[in-house]
């Protein structure tokens, strides 16, 4: 019997720590991707470089701070869509078959940045090579969304993840806010709330060089359930996806293809 659907990117029902920052609107509009200054007055640029020896057909994923994911088909100039001071740019999904690599990939940016080299060659891509690391070990620690939104009284805000296991194969879902006194959202932050919203019970977990998924289901507070699948794009990249039962994506293939769709606000990096 199917489950009834939920939205495919996941997103958990309001919490606790949610309604203490009532102000906060539209969470999930980026804080800019322009030449502008951030709090701080330090000002972003573009980032982007030169990809090489990609093979015909295959696809590579780029991100830059483990957010903003460049889909690549072809070889020539890249650029991020968003603009950056600090940048790190690295391979979140090797093409089939190959293997690539960055070289000039981090820095401080004074000026648009344009010689970021990406290489590609034979060998190690795709499903090979050392594999990310699956499981509820690959998901546990603390978490924070991608993006910036403002939570009124000068503050900013960004969504706050912490599982916690609660036996092999079960976490506790705690979600909060992290609070920012810049529109950056930079620094260290203050978590507010960090409530337990649910348990997450994963029935297997999968992962290969490029990405890692846990199926699983939600089981919320509230006593509603759905099926989810906490999917990482490397160690420090945390996407959740709604599925279904039997599951929608039922492959690291159809994860993997899934995830190239999401904007960087759906997604957590690993504090």
């Amino acid at each position: 019997m199917r489950t009834a659907s939920v939205a495919f990117v996941f997103r958990p029902r309001p919490t606790l720590a949610a309604g203490l920052a009532a102000g906060l609107v539209g969470l999930l509009a980026a804080c800019g991707g322009g030449d502008n200054d951030d709090a701080s007055g330090t000002p972003r640029h573009a980032i982007g470089g030169t990809l090489t020896g990609l093979a015909a057909n295959a696809v590579l994923v780029l991100n830059n701070n483990g957010t903003d994911p460049l889909r690549l088909s072809a070889n020539g100039t890249f650029k991020f869509a968003e603009h950056a001071a600090a940048y790190r740019v690295e391979v979140a999904t090797q093409p089939a078959g190959q293997t690539c690599t960055v070289t000039h990939g981090s820095g401080t940016a004074t000026a648009a940045v344009a010689d970021i080299q990406v290489n590609c060659t034979a060998g190690n891509g795709g499903g090979t090579g050392p594999v990310i690391t699956a499981g509820i070990a690959g998901i546990l620690g603390e978490w924070q969304q991608n993006t910036c939104g403002a939570a009124g009284g000068g503050q900013w805000a960004r969504n706050y993840l912490r599982p916690v296991q609660v036996n092999d194969t079960t976490i506790s879902h705690v979600q909060g806010l992290k609070l920012f006194t810049n529109n950056q959202c930079s620094g260290t932050g203050t978590v507010l709330g960090g409530t337990a919203i649910g348990q997450v019970t994963f029935s297997r977990s999968e992962s290969n060089a490029g990405v890692a998924a846990n199926w699983g289901t939600f089981r919320q507070i509230t006593g509603l359930t759905s099926q989810a699948i906490w999917a990482k794009r490397g160690e420090n990249t945390l996407c959740l996806l709604g599925d279904e039962n039997p599951s929608i994506l039922p492959t690291l293939a159809r994860v993997a293809a899934a995830l190239d769709t999401l904007p960087a606000s759906a997604c957590y990096n690993r504090l």
